[in-house]
């Protein structure tokens, strides 16, 4: 069966099984995982070639494959703290995030899910924030809810928090950088049980993960990746904050900024985005100006079609692309290489190059670069 070609309204328990495993197996990231199912059409399928495929790849060891057992426990882990697992190709899951380059595919949600599929601003700023950025962002969040914006931010001290208390009443989601059941930091404990219960918290780890400094990054993508544009209060320069913004930008979405006093070193990242041309912000109307129209246009935020594509034909002989792998390799090092670039010099087609690049990948030989640009170790 084809689990990746349309939406479904939910996949079966196997199905759901094979899409845990493949998420979780070694050298599998969302976008790798994308191009398996597009070749294979499903989970269980992709499972079953990965370890040919990286043995084509020049892995020097068995690809390490994420056990039945363990998938299995994750998501009993998941039920027993009430998280409900979703798919990507699953009618519910956010379409938002599955029109980003690497959309998570699979995401456990605790509260409402509903919350996740109406038109969202995300607002996010210092932690360290100022008593008056508090006031303003509770305030600013408030007006964007009654204004019918749900609200998402990271669940972190400062501005997070006063975005999520300020949007308690009328919907906010927490993306978090652990587990969906971890709650960091641990002061905003209350926060946590508030918005579990009156909105929806979201996170693309395994329960009971605790957040590590690397896992940021990628809770960031997900924050302004659920959003139609991002507000930016507060924010120093080289801030995580500003991480988010970069992210926005690169996915599409609007970015705002609240400008603040230049004697402020909290303000100089926001100052800047808006030299750069972030629209200021000044209070909610600036957002709903920019927001609004694009309510109106349903694709960039109601469930749409399924990110993934169908089935390929399979895997090909080993011995056929010998050649071309070969080249492949010779035109790849130490120095990143945009994938187009490698399309041309090689004389290949989009779809060889694509395959050859899944392969050194799943053998863990290859690196990826922003730019779509890759690198051979």
């Amino acid at each position: 069966m084809n689990d990746a070609s349309q939406v479904r309204d939910e996949l079966t328990a196997a199905e759901r099984l094979d899409w845990l495993r493949l998420i979780r197996s070694e050298n599998v990231g969302p976008i790798i995982f994308q191009q398996l199912l597009t070749r294979f059409g499903s989970a269980g399928a992709a499972l079953a070639a990965l370890p040919d495929l990286a043995r084509r790849g020049g892995g020097r060891r068995n690809i390490k494959l994420y056990s039945r057992d363990a998938a299995a426990a994750e998501l009993d882990a998941a039920a027993a703290v009430g998280a409900h697992p979703l798919a990507s190709c699953e009618a519910a899951y956010p379409r938002r995030l599955g029109t980003l380059p690497d959309p998570p595919p699979l995401i456990y949600v605790m509260g409402d899910a509903a919350r996740l599929a109406g038109p969202i601003v995300a607002m996010v700023g210092a932690r360290n924030a100022s008593a008056s950025g508090l006031r303003y962002t509770e305030r600013l969040a408030r007006d964007l809810g009654q204004a019918g914006l749900g609200i998402a931010s990271g669940l972190a001290r400062g501005i997070d928090t006063a975005a999520h208390g300020g949007a308690l009443e009328t919907g906010t989601v927490a993306v978090l950088a652990g587990g969906v059941d971890v709650v960091y930091p641990a002061e905003n404990q209350q926060l946590y049980e508030k918005i579990v219960n009156q909105g929806a918290v979201i996170s693309e780890m395994p329960p009971g993960t605790r957040p590590q400094a690397r896992h940021f990054p990628r809770r960031n993508r997900l924050i302004s990746g659920l959003a139609l544009g991002v507000v930016v209060i507060e924010a120093a320069e080289r801030s995580g904050s500003l991480i988010t913004a970069r992210f926005a930008l690169e996915q599409g979405r609007e970015v705002f900024a609240v400008p603040g006093s230049p004697l402020d070193p909290r303000c100089r990242g926001t100052n800047r985005l808006i030299k750069q041309g972030a629209t200021l912000v000044q209070g909610a109307e600036d957002v709903v100006e920019v927001i609004n129209p694009m309510i109106h246009e349903p694709t960039l935020w109601e469930n749409g079609p399924s990110p993934f594509g169908g089935a390929s034909d399979g895997p090909e002989p080993e011995a056929k692309f010998d050649v071309e792998r070969q080249r492949i390799s010779g035109l790849l090092g130490p120095t990143p290489v945009g994938v187009d670039d490698l399309i041309r010099l090689s004389e290949l087609t989009p779809a060889l190059v694509i395959t050859i690049l899944l392969e050194l990948e799943l053998a863990g030989r290859l690196d990826r670069h922003a730019g779509n640009r890759v690198s051979i170790s």
